[in-house]
């Protein structure tokens, strides 16, 4: 397991993962997506200094891009149209 240094400190941070509802996974959304729904993208790793309480969260990069461009939810929203079209 790699060690990071707290780049306020240097202190050994402590790795972990980020969790306010309790199931043990957390999530980023970007203001800069517009509209009234909005995707959440998941933080993978977080980093948390026990010294001076500086934190760092991760993401995949790959995930929060096309999120951004805002294609992303209409391709899942036709996706979802799609299938309940299918269902009719």
């Amino acid at each position: 397991m790699e060690t990071t240094a707290c780049p306020k400190c240097k202190t050994p941070m402590d790795e972990g993962t980020m969790s306010w509802s309790g199931s043990g996974s957390s999530a980023y959304v970007s203001k800069k997506q517009t509209g009234m729904l909005r995707v959440a993208t998941k933080v993978s790793r977080a980093f948390a200094c026990p010294n001076c309480g500086y934190v760092e969260i991760y993401l995949d990069p790959n995930e929060l891009k096309p999120k951004l461009t805002g294609k992303y939810l209409c391709a899942r929203l036709n996706q979802r149209a799609t299938c309940c079209r299918s269902l009719s």
